[in-house]
């Protein structure tokens, strides 16, 4: 396993939260691959639309699915994400939004390569 796949999630930790069943993660990480692309596009379209409502929810839910992962860089832009919309400050929106899509790209390299 590559060494910065640590990086951007954590194999033990995300094996752990599944109680070690690797077929069972393996389908979380079949899924996530699918849906991903969805979710980023309603994220950036509450930031586009200026809604913090659908922001937050956007993310929160974005949240919870890293946090299936273990992915820990991605899960806190989207906490981070989360609270912008709770606070309805979305000036720092677009940055963290760009800085959790190069994660989740990153985090998609490293679950292709996870076996």
């Amino acid at each position: 396993m590559p060494a910065n796949t640590i990086s951007v999630f954590d194999p033990e930790e995300a094996l752990s939260i599944v109680d070690g069943d690797k077929d069972l993660f393996q389908e979380l990480v079949d899924i996530f691959r699918q849906n991903y692309p969805g979710e980023l596009s309603s994220i950036r379209e509450a930031i586009g639309l200026r809604d913090p409502e659908a922001l937050r929810q956007a993310a929160h839910h974005f949240k919870g699915t890293l946090s299936t992962l273990a992915a820990g860089p991605a899960r806190q832009s989207a906490l981070r994400l989360e609270q912008i919309g709770r606070d309805a400050d979305l000036g720092q929106a677009n940055t963290i939004y760009t800085e959790m899509e190069q994660q989740v790209c990153a985090l998609d390299e490293a679950l292709k390569r996870w076996k």
